[in-house]
């Protein structure tokens, strides 16, 4: 009864590493959004997800609900990720922990705050849309907490 009990975790354990392994190399590339209204103007973001787990993003803003017409304003994140385990997200969907180390933040050459910090997220790949949690898990937006609802509505496509 051990072996048997040892062999199903053991199973159990190669199964979702095989399934992070997938995740992980569909993640890879390079990512837009939507264009989204905020705050007034429009935002547009472009993340690149490398295979050795470096992560970049930049946030394009505009004033048109097309994001053509750019106000020229950008923000730049870098930094890294790492997946963590599977869950199953309000709705029943699978999607992935990803924590995201965020080593730079800057706009017009200057630091933002946010260096430095942790971002808990989660995170799935549905018919070709990859879609965060609905809220950064930071201190200063959810306590801290990873969220456990996928955002259908801002989603990237890969490019």
């Amino acid at each position: 009864m051990k072996n048997r009990m040892a062999l199903l975790v053991a199973g159990l354990l190669a199964a979702t590493q095989a399934q992070a392994a997938e995740l992980d190399r569909e993640l890879v590339g390079k990512w837009q959004s939507q264009c989204k209204k905020a705050s007034g103007n429009y935002l547009q973001i472009t993340s690149h997800f490398s295979a050795d787990g470096a992560y970049s993003a930049k946030t394009a803003f505009y004033i048109d609900a097309d994001c053509t017409e750019t106000m020229g304003m950008e923000i730049v994140s870098t930094g890294s990720y790492r997946l963590g385990r599977t869950l199953a997200a309000e709705g029943g969907e699978s999607a992935w922990e990803i924590d995201i180390d965020v080593r730079e933040l800057l706009s017009g050459g200057m630091q933002l705050p946010g260096s430095g910090q942790r971002i808990a997220q989660i995170v799935a790949i549905i018919g070709g849309k990859l879609v965060f949690g609905d809220a950064p898990g930071l201190q200063s937006v959810t306590g801290g907490a990873r969220p456990q609802k996928l955002n259908h509505q801002f989603y990237s496509r890969k490019q």
